[in-house]
């Protein structure tokens, strides 16, 4: 990467968003005190379209963005999901569509594990789910977004979890499971009914993160891999108020699914529509085989998730694993219907 220059950023954000310098007044100085010069929660290889600046990523000590890889930097409306005729090859390489209709990517039949519950809200529970989320404050958050979280506080690195301060979670957490629970007691077509039932047995929701995207910010979710110490096989994300496209990604050298696998993987991709409303089911490969995150290219209005996962297996035997399960769940486990209030 150039640093310096807008070369280095993700494609899309330079044709998209023509005006990513900061505005002249809020431009970074060696004489404004930090709090001015940090415009938005990005650090690291975070980026979103506040601090895009490479001398203000400098003097925020930060480092470039994290590379797009080659096959999704260039952005173009021929990614589109509907052309499911063919697949879409860029370098060599294959872009997929997941069909809604048939559950299924038909031109990639190794991308298993994923169900997409169409309407899973009505447009009247979705705007009255979104208004109860709108009681709780958000926080600022990394790439561009707004968060709640309602969940253990995890130390990646060192491996270890503290409930002190957990909150319990939302009270819609349990209608939501409840009905997710309903909704594949019903087989779906071309869907993996049968092979989500380990993972479904295995599901106790213990951690709740709200996600608010805009497209103002180029709001993005980076590409990756949930951790499989702190969460457990199933993860749900319902979509609010825009639709949008989740991507899929295998083949990224470095990345967490790729660096345990003993031969190269050639890079691949599978964009899955993602309509308001709509529940993701991830389990199976496409939570341990495949990396995911929305593009900040897929943004097109304001959007709103709600994603609930269960603790990992090995810390369900720790003392806190145990605690956090008791917060979480009422006898018969049942999820605690905790206040929304986020601390």
């Amino acid at each position: 990467m150039v640093r310096g220059s807008l070369a280095a950023y993700p494609a899309f954000c330079r044709d998209s968003y023509p005006l990513m310098q900061p505005p002249k007044k809020q431009r970074p100085t060696s004489y404004m005190p930090a709090k001015i010069i940090k415009e938005c929660a990005c650090t690291g290889v975070r980026w979103c379209n506040r601090c895009l600046d490479a001398d203000m990523r400098r003097r925020r000590k930060m480092d470039d963005p994290v590379a797009m890889p080659p096959l999704l930097a260039n952005p173009r409306s021929s990614w589109g999901v509907t052309d499911l005729d063919q697949s879409i090859v860029t370098n060599g390489t294959t872009i997929h569509a997941f069909d809604l209709a048939t559950q299924n990517a038909p031109t990639c039949p190794e991308f298993r594990g994923l169900i997409i519950i169409e309407n899973f809200l009505s447009e009247t529970e979705a705007h009255a789910l979104l208004a109860t989320i709108d009681q709780a404050p958000f926080t600022s958050s990394q790439s561009g977004k707004d968060k709640q979280h309602y969940g253990a506080k995890v130390n990646f690195n060192k491996r270890r979890m503290s409930v002190a301060a957990f909150p319990g979670l939302p009270d819609y957490t349990h209608d939501l499971v409840v009905r997710m629970r309903e909704r594949l007691r019903t087989p779906i077509r071309g869907s993996e009914n049968a092979n989500v039932e380990s993972a479904l047995e295995a599901f106790l929701p213990s951690d709740v993160f709200v996600l608010r995207y805009t497209p103002e910010r180029a709001s993005n979710l980076d590409l990756h891999l949930d951790d499989t110490f702190a969460y457990g096989e199933m993860i749900l994300d319902v979509s609010l108020e825009s639709d949008s496209i989740l991507t899929f990604f295998r083949g990224r050298p470095g990345s967490e699914v790729d660096r345990h696998e003993a031969t190269k993987i050639d890079p691949s991709c599978v964009r899955v529509p993602l309509p308001t409303g709509s529940l993701a089911i991830l389990f199976g490969p496409a939570r341990y085989a495949w990396e995911h995150g929305i593009l900040a290219c897929d943004i097109s209005a304001r959007r709103t998730s709600v994603t609930i996962r269960t603790m990992g297996d090995s810390l369900k035997e720790t003392e806190s694993g145990k605690r956090l399960l008791e917060l979480c769940a009422l006898p018969g486990g049942t999820p605690r219907r905790a206040s929304n209030t986020v601390t």
